[in-house]
């Protein structure tokens, strides 16, 4: 972070991407309503990328917060260069935090583009590295002058790690509700799968408050952080709820309109569609075990079990959870399709 002492090359560095990314995201806005095509270097297909279902988040367009992002970012450090005094171990910490968000989200948005769409934006990506320069730039900067502030803030920060824990279990059970309720038909209709994406922008919002609730919480005591079984096994639970969502929340749930249940068998074999089912149902397990165990582990201050107990413990359910998953499949499965 800049201050009298400090070298303003990073903070102008931050500047001039931060307004790159301004412009960026002004013309992807533009070309988004606009009719003609755009040009992609990297023969992606940008227009399909920019309006496609994930082009917006809670109904906000994301070139929208792409805009207040860099612009935000690019007004916060304009003013640490005018006045030094203003680099504060809590305005470092808030202007971090916010790259840090940015970064995470910029790899959830290119994640969706390789992952499902399978199509490369060039100026999506372009800004995805903007954003990423943004952040690693913004920490090495900050010296982590933010970290024993860190320590006297840790309460407000675990209230946020419970927000965003709370609503990703809420997320996930929902979405296991909603999911068993429509698929009573045996088929998934375009407004229930909107809804069931909904649900998992939730679910990935409350996601992102726990990772950086939780680097911050590490933050005010790495020694002891590290060397607690308890943190570590939430920490790899995070991880597999983190890659789970995303097949599930990717892969499944985009193609639920496609996946029929039945429905159509000359859009899908039946082999295809009873596999594809059983993934679904295996990985909605598996989140609703994951977000629980989370839960439980976080709601103690302290357990006296050691990191393969703990871990053995989290297989073993996860286990039990997918078994029954496929047993409540193969029992949907075999009943009769609701007439339209």
């Amino acid at each position: 972070m800049y201050t009298g002492s400090m070298e303003l090359l990073p903070v102008v560095v931050i500047i001039f991407a931060a307004f790159g990314g301004f412009v960026l995201a002004a013309y992807l806005s533009h070309k988004k309503k606009a009719p003609e095509p755009m040009i992609c270097p990297l023969k992606g297909d940008c227009k399909a990328v920019i309006r496609s279902e994930f082009s917006s988040f809670f109904g906000i367009g994301v070139e929208k917060l792409g805009m207040v992002y860099y612009l935000v970012i690019a007004v916060a450090y304009g003013a640490l260069v005018a006045w030094p005094a203003l680099a504060t171990p809590t305005n470092v910490f808030l202007i971090v935090g916010l790259s840090a968000a940015a970064f995470l989200f910029s790899l959830y948005l290119t994640f969706i583009q390789i992952g499902f769409l399978r199509s490369i934006c060039t100026w999506c990506l372009l800004s995805a590295i903007l954003s990423t320069i943004i952040f690693f730039t913004s920490l090495a900067a900050s010296d982590f002058i933010f970290t024993p502030w860190l320590v006297g803030w840790r309460t407000p920060i675990l209230i946020v790690h419970l927000v965003g824990l709370a609503m990703g279990v809420g997320g996930a059970l929902f979405a296991d509700v909603f999911f068993f309720k429509f698929i009573r038909d045996l088929k998934i209709s375009k407004d229930e799968a909107g809804i069931l994406q909904t649900i998992s922008q939730v679910v990935w919002f409350g996601l992102g408050l726990l990772v950086l609730s939780g680097v911050g919480l590490f933050l005010t005591d790495p020694a002891a952080y590290s060397q607690s079984a308890k943190f570590l096994t939430k920490m790899i639970v995070v991880a597999v709820v983190i890659v789970n969502g995303a097949f599930l929340n990717l892969k499944i749930t985009p193609h639920l309109i496609h996946i029929s249940f039945g429905d159509d068998p000359h859009k899908s074999p039946e082999e295809e569609l009873q596999r594809e089912r059983r993934i679904a149902f295996a990985l909605g397990a598996i989140s609703m075990v994951s977000w629980y165990s989370a839960l439980i582990l976080g709601a103690f201050p302290s357990l006296p079990f050691s990191l393969p107990t703990l871990l053995l413990t989290y297989a073993l359910l996860l286990a039990a959870a997918v078994t029954g998953s496929q047993v409540m499949e193969r029992y949907i499965g075999r009943k009769p399709m609701a007439a339209d």
